[in-house]
């Protein structure tokens, strides 16, 4: 039952994007797309780390040109073809397994402008053949958006994504998931922004659905609003409201299957000290109800948090965000906090390179936007070099680290190899390099390095994987 109301959330959601009323819009400009250096530094930091997943393509989708001729519709063939090769292909600590899978990606890239609609979509379908098991198996990708300037002070969005794979690194954001296992994620989002003189309102609707083959299935739906007042120009005073339900319906059997219902009410006060810099302070309340089927249980918990910050901006130089505040998760037994927490991030740009340091630390609510594996308490620190060798060649090269301590809280952690403890704790490790080169305007190829490192704290031994891919993608 969990899976058809997904399914027709979803299908509505993607009505939504792909087929839009243009007959009942008015004319006015279309609103213009941001590019990598566009930051809102009044924007203050998430409540919480975010754990939800990212559509990934196989076929990289090139940004649409700027100052191309507007059409109504513009429809992009995209190719791809690779191979890759993992020496951990099951992601086991011991007893290895090599696979080459061996990939064919055809997909469409659909643009839509007009005077008052500005949007698109990406499909592919990949089809694979793996060598470790000699068996075919295939994933649909899906992403599209659209924007809709209703009137000159009302703007609506719609969003859609759909993702298959098996690559642990792609079912969430934070290395949760250490075992290959096939999942499909779905995402949606409806949302608006209404103008009135100083006063912004933003109510918003999204849902997300994760499915796996090994643990359970997780539909949440999130309905709320934002209110922004804008107080003699350089200040700003946001008030937001949000409503939450999150089921779980396990496949392995009834007695993980579970229900979180909820609110929370966050509120941020921020000042322009200048043109490039904002300064502000944050604060959130969540209360939390959990039902659990088998057995029947009921509990309680609250999050709160609260943090000052700083954003500092210059385009195409450099962009800090800085903050630092503390939280506190709370059940009828027991108290985690309060923690120090931080969302922090520096990308300086010199010459043809760009690069990025961030480290965060906090409370995530898994079941928000992928599988409920709980709230996890994760701290951690990435590094990034984006370099423009010449035109056509490029370079990028990344390095996290990420703890993940499973608090028990909320749901409990996907079993791994037999072990279903639920307040593990995950150090995950991970490095890569990639260097591309554009052939042509429309022909590229690029080969890829990844390097997976997972320890579990009631798990002897590491899980660890080395990774290389080499492709060949078009995009028409």
């Amino acid at each position: 039952m969990l899976k058809y109301r997904a399914m027709l959330a979803a299908l509505a959601l993607l009505l939504l994007v792909l087929a839009p009323d243009v007959a009942a819009a008015q004319a006015t400009q279309t609103p213009s797309r941001a590019s990598s250096t566009d930051v809102d530094l009044r924007t203050p930091p998430s409540p919480t780390i975010q754990s939800a997943p990212q559509t990934v393509f196989p076929v990289p989708v090139p940004p649409p040109q700027p100052g191309r001729p507007a059409q109504l519709f513009e429809f992009h063939p995209l190719f791809g073809i690779s191979e890759q090769y993992s020496d951990n292909f099951n992601r086991t600590v011991s007893d290895h397994t090599d696979n080459f899978r061996t990939m064919v990606s055809p997909g469409m890239n659909v643009l839509l402008e007009s005077a008052f609609l500005s949007g698109g979509a990406t499909y592919t379908l990949s089809g694979f053949h793996d060598s470790s098991v000699g068996d075919f198996g295939y994933f649909n990708t899906f992403a599209g958006h659209l924007f809709w300037q209703a009137a000159p002070r009302l703007r609506l969005l719609a969003t859609a994504g759909v993702n298959q794979s098996d690559q642990p690194e792609q079912a969430d954001s934070l290395g949760l998931q250490v075992a290959r296992s096939r999942f499909t994620t779905a995402n949606g989002s409806l949302s608006a922004d209404w103008t009135i003189d100083i006063l912004t309102l933003t109510p918003h609707y999204r849902v997300s659905f994760f499915s796996a083959e090994k643990g359970p299935d997780t539909l949440t739906q999130q309905l709320g609003a934002k209110a922004l007042l804008s107080i003699a120009q350089i200040h700003t005073l946001a008030l937001g409201y949000e409503s939450v339900v999150s089921e779980s319906s396990a496949t392995n059997g009834p007695k993980t299957a579970s229900n979180i219902v909820g609110n929370q009410f966050t509120g941020a006060f921020s000042r322009d000290l200048s043109v490039h810099t904002t300064a502000g302070i944050s604060g959130s309340y969540a209360l939390r109800t959990q039902d659990v089927r088998l057995p029947d249980a009921q509990t309680d918990f609250t999050l709160w948090s609260g943090a000052v910050f700083v954003n500092y901006a210059v385009a195409n130089r450099i962009v800090i965000r800085a903050n630092l505040g503390a939280s506190e998760l709370s059940t009828d037994q027991t108290h985690r906090g309060p923690i120090v927490t931080t969302e922090s991030s520096l990308s300086y740009w010199f010459g043809r390179a760009v690069a990025t340091v961030g480290f965060d630390r906090g409370f995530a609510e898994t079941f928000l936007g992928g599988q409920n594996q709980g709230v996890v308490l994760t701290t951690g620190g990435r590094a990034l070099l984006s370099y423009e060798i010449t035109p056509p060649i490029s370079l990028l090269v990344n390095f996290s680290y990420r703890e993940n301590e499973f608090t028990g809280v909320g749901g409990t952690p996907t079993p791994i190899a037999g072990n279903a403890s639920s307040t593990r704790t995950d150090r995950v490790l991970t490095g890569g390099l990639q260097l591309s080169y554009q052939i042509l305007r429309w022909l590229g190829t690029s080969l890829e390095y990844s390097y997976w490192r997972t320890e579990q704290s009631d798990v002897a031994g590491t899980v660890v994987e080395n990774r290389v891919r080499l492709s060949l993608n078009a995009a028409f």
